[in-house]
């Protein structure tokens, strides 16, 4: 979509118990260029500024209504004819009832007449196309289904935004055929789409809105003439000032780049007003911005260096910024988190100390902050044009307010829904406060920080987008990287301007758009000294383990060594017991057979030579025998010695075994708990690194799409041929009026 503020301009509208019923009459924008005369007290020129200001809000209406009937080539001839021929009509004729905007379009209505006829198609691509598939689809049903006198009366009543009384004097007819008109386009539009169709308000009047609006992305109606300007190049304000080149015009005001003589190198914006000054009441009007410029001081309000008197032209001088407007800066893309805190901070801190000495700002916009590059110099490494520090500055004190005044301004589509409700003429409307600039300045920031499309005042129909905003608040964004933010933004731009925080507290909460980043980094920077810990402690832990693992396997080996050497002793004992045994029963035979040959002897007849012969052959077995026990017994107690030393070390093997196993078990245990964090730790690192991924990824879809609009906007500029008075000044971008 185009950019919200797109054919319109501020308006002012002092709020006296008398607005409402000159309302009867003019329209609201009307009666805003109205009363802004009277609040600055410029006799004379009511005509002459309401009938200019008529034509600047009307001129993408005027235009898309020629471009509907004869294309868009002739359209912007005819309005560019429409535009000389209202400067040289007396401004009282257009003054008269029904006022400026139902003349201006019946003399286009009498332009496109004569004009060759070149009707758009009612499914040509040309038309606004809305953001339901089903409701383009049905609105081109709906101007399918209008007869084209039926059809240029909705368009003028609910696309160009003018009343009845107004309608009928543009096509000629009686006011009650106009509003009977209106009642069968309102029943047709609720027949074809439903009661509540899914146009931007839900009615049948939207929908018939948008039915008759082109898209502002291509109908683009040509650039009003630049006013003459009051200050010549060359001209010498105060012997101090030389004007060099213009930078700026605007209805009450003109903005020169000008070279200061007294200061060597030394360039300034001169603004002066068009008016000339020549009573009392006069001059305190015109001192007004200058009060009220003076009254602020804070860097990022624009300051006041010099001022005087120039033919009864009251002119002042401020810095000229090097730079540009945060709009032209989001042309090329949306701002980073990290760029808006940057930039916004310094903008809510200096609303809060123009608050804090009761001045409203009243125009907060894209148009109205400008950003001044502090470096002298780009760093050659930088892209072109980047400056690395910049100041925020907020121009264009010319409609700002004291507390104490009813006078109420702004850009429509920066307006708060208590301005828009007095400008709509609401009954009952909220007070205006400072929390108006809290509304307008976070509008701001969501515009630059949301790509996505945006409130469109769709065929340039501002008073019906007026009304629309004073009954809705806008939308906050919708972006997946912006959902942290989205209960703040419905607390900056609450409809009711109770729940709004003021300026201060905007401030402070400017902090949420860098804590994901600030999360993540403190995130990011715990995981660049924790992880190389955590490997580290890994490393020593598997090492200690690996030691004691080895400890203990060695150690299970002499155990099991020990084990085997003393199951060989017990086999080696049992050997020896079993053989101790055979020869303990043999000396026992023995010792019997020695007394059975002793009861022999008694009882027998044998000689004493045979006995003695059997005694001695006993008694030499016998001390064989004896040889063999004591060499048996010998080699049982030492097996018995050996034995006792084998438990002793088998005892002592297994309780150091029990020690080993003890604190394997609770190297375990840490190594289990070990795994454990490195899992949590692995876990976290493959998030980070998912994150970062995604990151990157989105990263390279916005560099192709920055790469694609940079090749699309250098194919549009060697294609466009721009008159050389339309082409940007070669001395950069200044404040506005």
């Amino acid at each position: 979509m185009a950019p919200p503020n797109d054919g319109f301009e501020s308006s002012i509208l002092r709020a006296e118990p008398g607005a409402r019923s000159v309302r009867a009459l003019l329209p609201s924008l009307d009666i805003a260029a109205r009363s802004m005369l009277e609040s600055q007290a410029i006799a004379g020129t009511v005509a002459s500024v309401v009938a200019d200001r008529a034509l600047d809000h009307h001129w993408q209406g005027l235009f898309q209504y020629a471009a509907i009937r004869v294309g868009q080539a002739q359209g912007a001839k005819l309005l560019e004819q429409l535009e000389t021929e209202a400067g040289d009509a007396p401004r009282e004729e257009l003054e008269q009832p029904p006022g400026p905007p139902a003349r201006l379009y019946k003399r286009m209505r009498s332009l496109i007449a004569i004009t060759p006829a070149a009707p758009l198609p009612a499914d040509s691509s040309q038309f606004w196309p809305p953001a339901d598939d089903k409701l383009a689809h049905g609105i081109v049903g709906l101007r399918k289904a209008f007869p084209p006198s039926a059809a240029e009366l909705a368009e003028l009543r609910f696309a160009r935004g003018l009343r009845d009384v107004e309608v009928a004097h543009v096509l000629d007819l009686e006011l009650a055929e106009v509003e009977r008109g209106v009642a069968e386009a309102i029943a047709l539009s609720a027949k074809l789409l439903g009661r509540r169709p899914k146009s931007r308000d839900n009615t049948p009047e939207g929908a018939l809105l948008e039915a008759f609006a082109l898209d502002p992305r291509t109908a683009r109606p040509p650039r009003r003439a630049r006013r003459r300007p009051v200050l010549v190049e060359g001209a010498l304000i105060a012997g101090r000032y030389e004007i060099e080149a213009p930078l700026g015009a605007g209805a009450f005001a003109d903005v020169y780049r000008a070279r200061d003589r007294d200061v060597t190198d030394h360039v300034v914006a001169l603004k002066i007003l068009r008016r000339r000054s020549s009573d009392a009441t006069s001059v305190h009007a015109a001192l007004r911005e200058l009060q009220l410029i003076a009254s602020v001081f804070h860097p990022s309000v624009v300051q006041l260096k010099d001022h005087g008197w120039h033919e009864g032209h009251l002119w002042f001088v401020m810095p000229l910024y090097r730079g540009e407007t945060l709009s032209t800066r989001l042309k090329r893309g949306p701002l980073t988190r990290r760029q808006a805190r940057e930039i916004f901070e310094p903008l809510a801190e200096a609303l809060a100390t123009m608050h804090r000495v009761g001045v409203r700002h009243q125009d907060v916009k894209p148009e109205n902050v400008f950003l001044a590059n502090l470096d002298l110099d780009v760093d050659e490494h930088e892209e072109a044009g980047v400056p690395k520090r910049v100041l925020p500055v907020l121009l264009d004190l010319g409609v700002a307010a004291k507390d104490a005044e009813l006078v109420l301004a702004g850009t429509p589509a920066y307006f708060a829904p208590e301005v828009a409700a007095r400008f709509a003429g609401a009954s009952d409307p909220p007070p205006v406060g400072p929390k108006a600039d809290v509304f307008s300045l976070a509008l701001t920031l969501c515009h630059a920080l949301d790509e996505g499309p945006r409130e469109h005042v769709a065929a340039g129909a501002v008073d019906a987008f007026v009304a629309f905003r004073a009954a809705h608040a806008p939308k906050v964004p919708r972006q997946r990287n912006l959902r942290d933010l989205k209960p703040y933004f419905e607390r900056w731009l609450a409809f009711s301007p109770d729940f709004r925080p003021s300026a201060e507290g905007f401030l402070r909460e400017l902090s949420a758009l860098t804590r994901p980043e600030e999360k993540a980094a403190r995130r990011w920077g715990i995981m660049r000294w924790a992880l190389p810990s955590m490997i580290a402690l890994s490393v020593l832990v598997f090492g200690v383990i690996f030691l004691f693992s080895r400890e203990a396997s060695v150690q299970r080996r002499e155990a099991e060594v020990a084990r085997e050497r003393a199951q060989e002793a017990r086999q080696r004992a049992e050997t020896i017991y079993a053989d101790l045994t055979v020869e303990e029963a043999r000396r026992r035979q023995l010792e019997e057979n020695v007394e059975q040959l002793e009861k022999e002897y008694k009882n027998s007849q044998m000689t004493r030579e045979q006995l003695a012969l059997r005694l001695a052959e006993s008694e030499a077995e016998m001390a064989v025998v004896n040889e063999r026990e004591k060499a048996l017994t010998d080699k049982l107690r030492k097996q018995t010695e050996e034995a006792h030393d084998l438990r002793e070390l088998n005892a002592k093997t297994n309780g150091e075994l029990a020690q080993s196993k003890a604190r394997s078990d609770e190297l375990n245990g840490e190594l289990e708990r070990q795994r454990a964090r490195r899992s949590e730790a692995e876990a976290s690192i493959n998030q980070l690194r998912d994150q970062l991924k995604r990151e990157t990824e989105e990263l390279e879809r916005t560099r192709a799409r920055v790469t694609e609009l940079d090749d699309r906007v250098t194919t549009m500029r060697k294609a466009l041929q721009v008159p050389q008075a339309e082409r940007p000044n070669k001395h950069g971008l200044t404040p506005e009026l």
